[in-house]
C-alpha cells in the first residue's frame, strides 16, 4: 500500500494496513525552524536546506530524508515565493525566506514588516517567535461603503505580497510533486471567513459586530466568500488536478470554550462557511480538511453537516476535546487528523516515555475502524526536544498498525 492509499482509505473510514502519519503535510501540522534543525542533527541527517516560506509561524519545508525516517504519507503545496534569499532567523539559524520578506529592526528590538503601501502589517517582538500580523485596515470603518474602499485589502488577504508566485507556477511544482511521489497531496487554500474578518476589523470590533452591528460584519463575510470563491476557481483550475484534500482553516475555539456561542454561530457565522465549503466541494474532486482550533466540539455536526471530511487539530487539551468522546460521537461521519500528543504539557516537557504513553492512547481512541490521520497537534513547536519527537513518530510508526 502506498502512502497516498492508506491516508484516503483512513479518511474514507476504513482500516489501512497502518495509521498513516503526517508531518510537514500543512502549515498545521509542520515543525518550527528550531526544532526542525535539532531534530536532523539528532538523527545524523546534516543541516538541510532551511526552506521557511512560511515566516510568520516560522516553520519550515520537511524534507524528503527526513520523511523517510519516519515514513510519513503527506505532502504540501502551500504559496511560495518566485525568489528567495537568505537571512539568520531564529537562534541565529541560516534559512532561505522570501525575498520580498525584508523585516525592520526596531529601536526596541522588535522586527516589523511593511507592505507596498507602507503599512506596518506584522511584527515579532524581541524575544518572540512569531510574526503576529497586526494591520486592521477597517478598524475605523464607520459604514458598509467603507468596505468596499478597502476591497484590495479583502482579495489579498489569504496572499501576503511576499509570497508572490502564481498559482499557474504553483501547479507546476504540484503536477512534478505528483508525478514523481505517490505521497498524498495537500493543497493550501486558506478561505478564511471568521479569522479573516477579525483581523481585517481587529478582533474586538468584529466580536461587537457579530452581536451590536450584525449588518457590517455580514457584508464584510460576504465579501470575503466573494473574494474566495473567485480565487477558488483559479486555484481549482491549477492545482485542483493534482492534490488530493484542499485545506481550509478558520478558528473558532479557545482554551476553555468557544470563541463565540454556537447559537450565534448559526445565526451569523455559518452560512459563510457553507456558501463557501459548498462551492468548494461543488468544483473540486478533492476532500476538504477544515483546520480550527482549541474548544470546538459543539461546532463539529456543524462541520458535518457543510462537508468537511476531516478535522484538525483536534486540540485535546482544550474543554471538550476528549478524543475517547469524540470518536464515540462523530467517528463514522468526520475523520480526524491531528491529536498525536498534547502540544501544552506532554510534547514539550514530558519524557520520551510520556510521549510515547499519550501518542498510544490517542491510537488507542481514535484509530479503530479508520477515519484517523496522525499528527502533531499544530506545528511542533520551539522548545520541544528532538528525543521527543522521535519518541513521538517512531511510536506512531510502530503502535499505529492495524
Amino acid at each position: 500500500m502506498n502512502h497516498r492509499e492508506r491516508v484516503l482509505m483512513a479518511l474514507h473510514h476504513q482500516e489501512p494496513d497502518r495509521v498513516p502519519i503526517d508531518l510537514g503535510g500543512t502549515d498545521v501540522s509542520s515543525i518550527m525552524i528550531k526544532p526542525y534543525s535539532d531534530l536532523r542533527q539528532h538523527l545524523g541527517l546534516g543541516l538541510g536546506v532551511l526552506q521557511m516560506p512560511d515566516v510568520y509561524q516560522q516553520i519550515v519545508t520537511t524534507e524528503e530524508d527526513l520523511r523517510r525516517v519516519f515514513d510519513t504519507d503527506t505532502l504540501f503545496v502551500f504559496h511560495e515565493p518566485r525568489e528567495w534569499r537568505k537571512a539568520t532567523v531564529s537562534d541565529g539559524i541560516l534559512a532561505s525566506v522570501p525575498a520580498r520578506f525584508q523585516p525592520k529592526l526596531e529601536a526596541d528590538g522588535s522586527q516589523v514588516l511593511f507592505n507596498p503601501s507602507g503599512d506596518a502589517v506584522a511584527r515579532m517582538p524581541l524575544g518572540g517567535l512569531y510574526f503576529d500580523p497586526i494591520y486592521s485596515p477597517l478598524a475605523n470603518a464607520t459604514s458598509v461603503d467603507d468596505i468596499e474602499r478597502r476591497q484590495d485589502d479583502i482579495e489579498n488577504y489569504e496572499t501576503p505580497f511576499f509570497l508572490d508566485r502564481s498559482y499557474e507556477q504553483l501547479a507546476e511544482k504540484a503536477r512534478d510533486l505528483r508525478e514523481k511521489s505517490d505521497y498524498l497531496m495537500v493543497g493550501f487554500f486558506g478561505g478564511h471567513i471568521f479569522q479573516a474578518s477579525q483581523y481585517i476589523r481587529g478582533f474586538t470590533n468584529f466580536l461587537m459586530d457579530l452581536v451590536e452591528n450584525p449588518t457590517f460584519a455580514e457584508a464584510l463575510m460576504d465579501r470575503l466568500v466573494e473574494a474566495n470563491v473567485r480565487r477558488f476557481d483559479r486555484f481549482a483550475a491549477c492545482i485542483g488536478p493534482f492534490i488530493d484534500i484542499v485545506e481550509v482553516e478558520d478558528d473558532l475555539g479557545m482554551q476553555d470554550r468557544p470563541m463565540i456561542s454556537p447559537a450565534l454561530y448559526r445565526a451569523r457565522v455559518k452560512p459563510y462557511h457553507d456558501r463557501l465549503y459548498g462551492y468548494i466541494k461543488s468544483h473540486c474532486d478533492s476532500l476538504l480538511f477544515l483546520h480550527t482550533d482549541g474548544a470546538i466540539e459543539p461546532f463539529i455536526p456543524d462541520f458535518i453537516e457543510m462537508g468537511i471530511d476531516a478535522l484538525n487539530p483536534i486540540q485535546v487539551s482544550a474543554a471538550g476535546m476528549d478524543t475517547k468522546a469524540l470518536k464515540r460521537s462523530y467517528g463514522k461521519e468526520i475523520a480526524f487528523w491531528g491529536a498525536g500528543c498534547d502540544s501544552q504539557a506532554v510534547l514539550p516537557f514530558g519524557t520520551p516515555e510520556e510521549v510515547a504513553d499519550e501518542v498510544k492512547r490517542r491510537i488507542d481512541d481514535l484509530a479503530p475502524g479508520g477515519g484517523y490521520v496522525f499528527a502533531p497537534i499544530h506545528n511542533i513547536q520551539d522548545g520541544v526536544p528532538p528525543q521527543n519527537i522521535v519518541a513521538l513518530l517512531e511510536t506512531a510508526m510502530d503502535y499505529g498498525v492495524y
